[in-house]
Formats: C-alpha cells, sequence, structure tokens
C-alpha cells in the first residue's frame, strides 16, 4: 500500500514538473529584446525554430516546432523581415509568419518618359531614387549584365513606364526589371512580325528609336516607320535629324547645314543605312510602329508642319518634298 502511494505521489510530481517546465519553456523570454528577424526563403519550421532560439526570441525550438504542427501546418512559412519582440508567444510569432506580416519596405515612384537618352533616362532614375548616378551607370555598362539580359547595350532599352521600386533593391535588379518590363512589348510575335521586315530585333529598336524622336504625335508613327523602311530598302541615306542631334550630344531646336556635316557613325545625313546603336529609348508606340509600318502610300520624305501640332507633311519624290519644305517656311 505504501508503495502504491509513494508510486501515485511521484507521478504527480513529476507531471507537476513537466506541466511548470512546459510553461517555462513555452513562455517567452520577456527580457526586452526588439529585434529583426529575417525570415529566408526555403527555410522550413526546423531552421525557423532554430533561427529563433539562436536570437533570444524564444526559449526553445522544440516548442516552436510542436506548436506549429499542432496549430498552423501545413501554412507556409512566409519569407521576408519581421519586427519580433522577446515578449511576444510563440503563437504570436508564427501567426506573423504564416500571414505574411512583414516589415513594410519603404518604396520610390520613377517615371521614365518615352525618348530620353541613356544619360537623361540614368539621371531621371538615381535622381527619383534618391542614389548616386553613377551607382546605375556602373551597372548599364557593365558588359556581363548586358549578356545576362540578352542586350547588345543599355541605350536603347530603359523601357520608358512608370515603376515602383523597393528601396532594398539593388542598381542590378531595378535595370533588370526596367530591360524585362520592355521585352513584355518585343514578344516573340513583335520579333517575327520585324523579320518579316528583314530586321533583327536589335535593329528594329535601332529603327523605333529613330522613329521615337522623330514622331511628335503618335498616330503618324507608323508612317514614319514606313518612310525610314522603304528608304533602308532603296539604300537611300534615312537622313534623320535626330541622329544628328544625338551625335552631336544634345538636343538644338533648330539644325544648322553645319551641323548635318559632323562626322559621327551615328549621323545619318553622312552614313548610310542604321547608326550602330539606339539613340533613346523607344516607347510601346514607337516599337510597334516599326513591326506594323504604313507604307501604303509609298511617301520617302517628310518634314514638320511646324504648326505647333507635332504633325508632318509627307512626299513621295523629292520635288513634292521641297515644295512641303517651302510651304511651311
Amino acid at each position: 500500500m505504501k508503495k502504491t502511494v509513494f508510486v501515485l505521489v511521484l507521478f504527480v510530481v513529476l507531471f507537476i514538473a513537466l506541466m511548470v517546465g512546459y510553461r517555462i519553456v513555452s513562455s517567452p523570454p520577456d527580457t526586452g529584446l526588439v529585434t529583426t528577424f529575417s525570415l529566408e526563403r526555403g527555410w522550413g519550421v526546423r531552421k525557423v525554430a532554430a533561427a529563433l532560439q539562436d536570437s533570444g526570441l524564444v526559449r526553445s525550438r522544440f516548442v516552436v516546432i510542436w506548436k506549429y504542427r499542432q496549430a498552423f501546418a501545413p501554412a507556409p512559412l512566409q519569407a521576408g523581415k519581421y519586427l519580433l519582440s522577446d515578449t511576444m508567444r510563440v503563437e504570436t510569432i508564427l501567426g506573423l509568419f504564416t500571414r505574411g506580416e512583414v516589415i513594410p519596405t519603404p518604396t520610390h515612384w520613377v517615371t521614365i518618359p518615352p525618348g530620353v537618352r541613356l544619360e537623361e533616362g540614368i539621371s531621371l532614375l538615381a535622381s527619383q531614387m534618391e542614389r548616386p548616378q553613377g551607382e546605375f551607370m556602373d551597372v548599364a555598362k557593365d558588359t556581363e549584365f548586358l549578356a545576362s539580359m540578352g542586350i547588345p547595350r543599355m541605350e536603347g532599352y530603359l523601357f520608358p513606364e512608370t515603376y515602383e521600386f523597393a528601396d532594398s533593391l539593388s542598381a542590378t535588379e531595378i535595370l533588370a526589371r526596367i530591360t524585362a518590363t520592355g521585352e513584355q512589348v518585343m514578344t516573340q510575335g513583335w520579333k517575327d512580325s520585324c523579320g518579316t521586315l528583314g530586321l533583327t530585333p536589335e535593329q528594329a529598336v535601332v529603327l523605333a528609336s529613330i522613329v521615337e524622336r522623330e514622331g511628335k504625335d503618335d498616330s503618324e508613327l507608323s508612317l514614319i516607320s514606313g518612310v525610314f523602311l522603304l528608304r533602308l530598302r532603296r539604300d537611300m541615306r534615312l537622313e534623320s535629324c535626330a541622329t544628328v542631334q544625338y551625335a552631336l550630344g544634345e538636343v538644338r531646336e533648330r539644325l544648322l547645314y553645319s551641323d548635318l556635316e559632323v562626322e559621327s557613325p551615328y549621323n545619318t545625313y553622312r552614313h548610310q543605312g542604321l547608326p550602330p546603336g539606339a539613340i533613346c529609348s523607344p516607347g510601346p508606340a514607337s516599337l510597334r510602329a516599326v513591326a506594323m509600318p504604313d507604307t501604303t502610300e509609298r511617301y520617302l520624305f517628310f518634314v514638320s508642319r511646324e504648326d505647333g501640332s507635332g504633325h508632318h507633311l509627307f512626299a513621295r519624290t523629292s520635288s513634292e518634298h521641297s515644295a512641303n519644305i517651302e510651304s511651311v517656311r
């Protein structure tokens, strides 16, 4: 009888000890620690539990594993940065992880308009992101980065759009996203259409950049694209003022005849065919215009109406073109 009583008492003592021990190890450390906890992508509950214990946010990793399996599994533990305190219960922490209640990441909005040169676009990007310009320019000139994105150079591929970028992103990640956004317009279908016109994707971007700088109204872009395409087919020089301005390194309201003589591979008044690279970042409308040029009227020339409308006068012959030039003077 005494032995039975002793066993019962021992059992009760051990049970109470286990309960007290469980309460202790499952309770928050409560030392006042507040910290940022990084839950990395691909971490399972065991890795998370060990990291929480190592950070001093919980007393026992085994309690974390047990409570997750009892109350939260199979909900995924979402990667991100969390603001945690060692006064939080394990259930509270696991609730944050499974709901993905991460620390909000500060962001900046950036607008890159169509038709800007690389230096202008990088300047806008750096200014709006509040970062050094050189940080982005170094990436833009990095041959390994360009190769990884499958582009020959950054000029022409700083795709015009309004973006929201997290401040935590690197310059490489930002430029990669901008380039990838352009690929959503330069689809395989777009490339195939350009190919039927005899243009490689790179040549199409170059031509689109010229169309972008020459055109002021989207309704005329296909006509302007058609003019340049027909001139290329006839081995006529493009004679684009926009390429001369690029060669000069500045946009001038009016070009002088002497400007047209500047020696540069980008000067299409002096050199046949397309220039060696894009002269700006073309927008979606110009890229589409190159893939779908309007050559119905067989125009080979155009000149600005100079009336503030942004429209042009088109001509099939040099004599018609000369008459149009006289009419707008």
